[in-house]
């Protein structure tokens, strides 16, 4: 009986060693943390607090109620919900980093653990379609492949709609987006996205990784309203401080 049980309690030794904290790579002592140690858990944990339910802005004090920015009380996007997991800042900027420009796929299980996490503490209505934002075919290649669309596969997972990948095309180049001040932002994605697919009276959910002014998803939810899209919301994991 003795020899059993430390045979058991060695195979459950073994079994925590082969789990691994998928940001800082520690082995996790209970098999249950996964995909995150505590201390990296402490340090992507979501936003749930002193940030602009209409456009993500998170604002100095996280303790403080979520409350419309000035931006927004002017002008309200065109979008009727928002998503997302945190302030584009510390252990989450890194992670989307590594993601997206180091390839590192292997980051996707704790991705969709931060995507369910997200979604499951905002609770919008539940779409009829995911759509990411596009990339040009070129600029696919160049990179290797869209993170937004990687995203929204993971999102579609968490909710049990599959997405819609080609929901929107980019029709027209345009300049990088981390070049330009606010204003041109805006000018530069312009009219350059379009529906590729009937949209009429349809629930859309626009996925994107970052955002930072909102140029890029305004463009985008304007060219599903443009296809009679009866409701866009947007989901995104970061958002620019």
């Amino acid at each position: 009986m003795v020899g059993a049980g430390l045979a058991r309690g060695l195979a459950a030794v073994l079994h925590a060693a082969g789990r691994r904290c998928q940001f800082c790579a520690a082995v996790l002592e209970h098999a249950g943390d996964f995909p995150l140690c505590p201390a990296c858990r402490a340090l992507l944990a979501p936003r749930v607090g002193g940030y602009c339910p209409d456009c993500g802005i998170c604002y100095e004090d996280s303790a403080a109620p979520a409350y419309s920015c000035l931006a927004c009380r002017l002008g309200k996007p065109p979008w009727s919900g928002v998503a997302f997991h945190g302030p584009y800042s510390g252990a989450l900027r890194d992670l989307i980093h590594q993601y997206k420009f180091n390839h590192d796929h292997g980051l996707g299980l704790l991705l969709r653990d931060l995507i369910r996490q997200a979604w499951d503490r905002h609770r919008l209505p539940r779409p009829d379609c995911v759509v990411p934002v596009p990339m040009l075919p070129a600029r696919v290649l160049d990179r290797g492949f869209n993170q937004s669309a990687e995203l929204a596969c993971m999102l579609g997972k968490v909710i049990g709609i599959a997405p819609l990948l080609r929901g929107l095309c980019k029709i027209r180049d345009t300049r990088a987006q981390s070049s330009l001040g606010r204003a041109e932002r805006h000018r530069n994605v312009a009219g350059a996205f379009e529906a590729a697919m009937n949209l009429s009276g349809r629930h859309v959910l626009l996925v994107d990784d970052v955002m930072t002014t909102g140029a890029t998803l305004t463009a985008c939810a304007k060219a599903c309203l443009a296809a009679k899209a009866r409701r866009v919301d947007i989901f995104f994991l970061g958002r620019a401080v």
